[in-house]
């Protein structure tokens, strides 16, 4: 009696070691299908968390940042939204045409990628910058820019899901659940973010580049949600027969120019006639083409108070 419930103990320990590796093979398994499918999953309650890598890579990016500018220059830059001898076409002109205009020299700085360019914002490297409200909001409360001139209009995101999606009904059934959208910090993907603050409960992002490809992917069945401005929904699905609208965000102001402290006010107030009038819209005519915007007009710094709340919890931006 004593021999056989020994072995029957013998052959339980034994056993352990085997139900453990398979449970650990079984949450690898599952960790890769989830690298595999959105790999730009985070970690932490939303936006951007860089890496131990893409830290280092900040830190590379300081000594060029304070080099940026030279005496008497003043640094105009923009998210590097796409390859960099383009983007130039659009913000060169601009440059060029605020340093006739005013007197004073304005250069046109590039980044190559979102840290440098966060990096730079942050350290307020920039003097002269063109982006979303977001960061508008931020800069004007923290680094005390001025808004000058913006796209009119407001800006707008849907939450979408195909709507022969039978799992899919509100923006809850989101959660845990890969949606296409663009990385952080982009303002979209921002807005899906704070409206999942728990963690554990936060969809899974598959960066897509273009909001018309997010659409299309999501019909092909590569994610179960997307985030597009509304205006691009209403372009692609305007009666809604292919889609369901799970959210619209409040609206936003649209993108704007701020100028840092280290621009004249006399000069801030030349930049800003300079850019609303009819010679400066057509300077900005290739700019306004790929952001598409009518001509741009005064901004304010109460439109766009509050606005930086979408960047409480990115990388950088709680000071």
């Amino acid at each position: 009696m004593q021999i056989s419930i020994l072995k029957t103990a013998v052959r339980a320990l034994l056993f352990i070691p085997f139900i453990s590796a398979v449970f650990f093979c079984s949450l690898t398994a599952r960790a890769n299908d989830l690298v595999a499918v959105a790999p730009q999953v985070l970690a932490e309650n939303a936006s951007y968390h860089p890496t131990d890598a893409s830290a280092k890579a900040v830190s590379q990016t300081r000594k060029s940042a304070e080099d940026l500018a030279q005496p008497g220059e003043f640094i105009f830059s923009s998210p590097p939204r796409g390859n960099g001898a383009v983007e130039a076409t659009y913000f060169q002109p601009v440059a060029d045409y605020l340093t006739r205009v005013t007197g004073k020299k304005f250069v046109y700085k590039y980044s190559d990628n979102w840290l440098a360019y966060q990096n730079n914002m942050q350290k307020d490297v920039y003097d002269l910058v063109f982006d979303g409200p977001h960061f508008v909001s931020w800069r004007i409360s923290h680094r005390g820019h001025e808004p000058l001139v913006k796209i009119p209009g407001e800006f707008i995101f849907v939450f979408l899901a195909r709507k022969d999606n039978n799992r899919i009904h509100s923006l809850s059934d989101l959660a845990g659940r890969t949606v296409c959208g663009h990385a952080p910090p982009n303002q979209g993907t921002l807005h899906l973010y704070n409206m999942f603050t728990n963690p554990a409960r936060q969809p899974l992002l598959v960066d897509v580049q273009g909001w018309r490809n997010i659409y299309k992917e999501m019909l092909a069945g590569k994610c179960m949600g997307s985030v597009v401005p509304i205006k691009i929904y209403k372009e692609l699905d305007p009666e809604g027969r292919d889609t369901q609208v799970l959210h619209t965000t409040r609206a936003a102001p649209g993108q704007a120019f701020t100028a840092s402290k280290r621009i004249p006010a006399d000069i801030r107030a030349k930049i800003a006639e300079a850019l609303i009038s009819v010679e400066g819209q057509g300077v900005t005519t290739k700019l306004r083409e790929q952001y598409p915007s009518k001509p741009y007009v005064r901004a304010s710094k109460q439109e766009y108070e509050g606005e930086d709340v979408l960047l409480k919890d990115s990388f950088g931006f709680d000071s």
